[in-house]
């Protein structure tokens, strides 16, 4: 970063350091007694300038003379109005704020005598100068939801050659509601300035503490920060904002330094350094205290059809039904009611369904007629901004339930609490969950990894023939699985949905290659054959499991056609010349 600094005003502060001018002080029986305003001259400003240095409020630009009453005086005497509780903070320097200063200890330096920065550097006599970086964090923040010293500007400084003490730094704050400028005060109530977890200086504020130039941008001087970074050490100065809490509308705010000379710095020596950080930008967006949005959706992995077997003491336990997810936005939200119904076929009604949030049970609820809504009710399930959780609903089938009757679930809608106390439903559409089979007595078949596809060319380049793969797991429930044949599958070659070719299927693979055995789990490999005299044309071909023919103990000769939608190889192309 360029240091502003010229050398007449390096010769003249080394002299200063060198052969100071004996300094002498007027006590407060020199009492204020005219009032002042922007535009006011003379040697009461300068006076009124000097004590309001002296309780490290102002800093006078380098080169620029005291006696004239300007903006940055105006800034610090509002700081002044402000710290002893002057109504209005207008900076005015008025009787109220005169006879408040005239009651101050403090000593006011006389106006002939220069002043040279004290800093608690170590490197006395050395001249440091400082790398002026924005700092990673705070990060631009477009939904922020606190409102007491929340972070939202830092600087990153590392000093060279000597130890570097940041006296001042002149913050530009543009503040933006719906796309209207506004004065900063407005939302803000105070600014602190942070050296790690230490608190370095605190400005109250209000609407009258920034000062607006002839472009009608916002600016505040913070003073007095001393904030020390030792030669050769990186240290990072935060800033932070502490808002009113009760805006009406969101407000975005733009904080950046103010000139080019926005950062004031004294070495060792005393020489003091000017850097700008008017580039250096941070923004963020403070939102309508309460604000939070909750999205209902499908599940990214919904639940395919399965079968279930039906136990002749309980019945069927905790079934699963439907998964489906609930994404919070701009707030937190806390989920109290979700509402769920169910349908089923003649004798397959459950009697309870469960709401579960991965394997913590929320709620249960018994099931009194079909398609009704149940209301899960009570709830206290925190969804933090920005997060999606997966939630499912479970259920319970009776002993006595029909074997091969079904039911389905649907999520119809979710309420749920905003920060602020008031309650609204979750956007988006109500999840339709799909049928679920039971049986005394059934197969249940899951996938192993992708079913393969390859082909076969002749020296044309035209393909002769194309073989499907399919792999899954099959777990018998209720009895034993008689042992899958060729005939137990039909499987189709197809461009698409309507162009299904019937293909032959090589004899399936079982391990143990006989029965299998009630409740254990063999692996079946099933392979089909497409030759060039089943195609119609050429194009993209996919193979898939159209359905399967079962029997498990007494339930014999099922065709399944649910739960085989992920039963299915990639594309490949099929040529012909």
């Amino acid at each position: 970063m360029k240091k502003i600094l010229t050398a007449a005003l390096v010769f003249a502060l080394a002299l200063s350091v060198v052969a100071p001018v004996a300094a002498s002080a007027q006590s407060m029986t020199n009492a204020f007694n005219t009032n002042l305003r922007l535009g006011s001259r003379g040697a009461d400003v300068v006076a009124l300038q000097s004590f309001l240095e002296s309780k490290g409020l102002l800093t006078m630009p380098a080169g620029v003379a005291k006696g004239s009453f300007g903006p940055l005086t105006r800034s610090a005497v509002v700081a002044y109005q402000i710290s002893k509780g002057v109504t209005p903070a207008s900076g005015f320097f008025g009787p109220l704020t005169r006879a408040v200063a005239n009651s101050d200890t403090a000593v006011v330096t006389s106006p002939t005598t220069p002043t040279t920065p004290t800093t608690p550097v170590v490197t006395s006599g050395v001249e440091g100068n400082l790398d002026v970086r924005l700092a990673p964090t705070p990060a631009n923040n477009a939904n922020v939801q606190t409102s007491n010293d929340v972070p939202v500007y830092g600087l990153e400084l590392k000093a060279r050659l000597g130890d570097v003490a940041v006296q001042t730094i002149d913050l530009q704050v543009s503040s933006v509601v719906s796309s209207s400028a506004e004065n900063p005060g407005t939302l803000i109530n105070t600014i602190k300035v942070w050296d790690g977890s230490n608190v370095i200086a605190t400005l109250p504020v209000n609407t009258s503490t920034f000062t607006k130039d002839s472009n009608s941008i916002y600016y505040v001087r913070i003073s007095g920060l001393n904030f020390v970074v030792a030669k050769d050490t990186t240290k990072n100065l935060v800033v932070s904002f502490s808002t009113n809490g009760s805006i009406d509308s969101d407000r975005t705010l733009t904080i950046d330094g103010y000139g080019t000379n926005s950062l004031r710095a004294v070495s060792g020596n005393g020489v003091q350094s000017f850097y700008s950080i008017d580039a250096l930008t941070r923004t963020h967006t403070f939102k309508k205290p309460g604000t939070a949005t909750l999205t209902l959706s499908a599940a990214s992995s919904p639940l395919r059809s399965q079968n279930y077997r039906i136990n002749p003491d309980n019945g069927v336990q905790m079934m699963p039904v439907l998964n489906f997810n609930v994404k919070a936005e701009t707030g937190d939200a806390k989920i109290e009611n979700v509402y769920a119904s169910t349908t089923w076929s003649a004798g397959g009604a459950p009697t309870t369904l469960y709401l579960y949030d991965g394997s913590t049970l929320l709620a249960s609820k018994n099931v009194v007629t079909a398609g009704a809504s149940i209301n899960f009710d009570n709830l206290s399930v925190v969804i933090p901004k920005d997060t999606t959780k997966t939630l499912s609903v479970r259920a319970d089938l009776p002993a006595t339930a029909t074997s091969g009757s079904f039911s389905s679930t649907t999520v119809s809608r979710v309420v749920f609490e905003k920060p602020n106390g008031t309650t609204a439903d979750a956007t988006g559409s109500q999840v339709f969950g799909v049928n679920h089979y039971v049986y005394t007595a059934a197969p249940q078949f899951v996938l192993v990894g992708t079913p393969t596809i390859s082909k076969t060319s002749n020296q044309n380049g035209s393909t002769t023939e194309m073989t499907a793969s399919f792999t899954f797991n099959v777990t018998a429930l209720g009895g034993a699985m008689t042992k899958p044949t060729a005939s137990s599958f039909t499987i189709y070659a197809a461009t698409n949905t309507t162009n299904l070719i019937s293909t032959a299927v090589g004899t399936p693979v079982t391990i143990p290659n006989n029965d299998i055995a009630d409740g254990s789990t063999a692996q079946v490999t099933v392979t089909a054959t497409l030759g060039t005299g089943s195609v119609v044309h050429a194009g993209q071909y996919g193979f898939v499991v159209g359905s399967t023919t079962w029997t498990v103990g007494s339930v014999s000769g099922i065709t399944q056609t649910w739960g085989l939608d992920d039963f299915k190889t990639p594309a490949t192309s099929y040529f012909a010349k």
